[in-house]
């Protein structure tokens, strides 16, 4: 008689230390209020990247967080700026490759942000 053997498990392990569970006002905002508030800040913004100034079409614009919420960004309007495609992409890439705050965009100012506070890396 053949002596039955068991199938080795195909699941993976994942690290679950570096998924924060997101909460309140800390979660993305979707939706229609998405769409409401990207255009706000591109009327704010001139219609133009924040940082490279190019003019950036409506819908081919990305809302970017000057600081992401996973490095402890929020949703403010100060913390909410218009990036062009290309910046975006630069920008999310810098932030996964370093794991902090792109120091790059920290370096642009937000328009509008009359109060005078300038973020700080975390």
């Amino acid at each position: 008689m053949a002596k039955l053997t068991t199938l080795k498990p195909r699941l993976k392990v994942i690290d679950t230390c570096r998924i924060k569970p997101v909460y309140g006002e800390h979660r993305r905002i979707s939706g229609s209020a998405r769409v409401g508030l990207k255009r706000r800040i591109w009327v704010r913004d001139g219609g133009h990247c924040c940082m490279c100034s190019r003019a950036a079409d409506l819908h081919e614009s990305e809302l970017d967080h000057r600081i992401a919420l996973q490095f402890g960004g929020d949703n403010s309007e100060r913390n909410l700026w218009t990036l062009c495609t290309e910046c975006h992409a630069g920008k999310s890439a810098r932030e996964v490759a370093a794991g902090k705050p792109d120091e790059e965009a920290l370096k642009h100012d937000v328009p509008g942000d009359n109060e005078g506070q300038s973020f700080m890396a975390i």
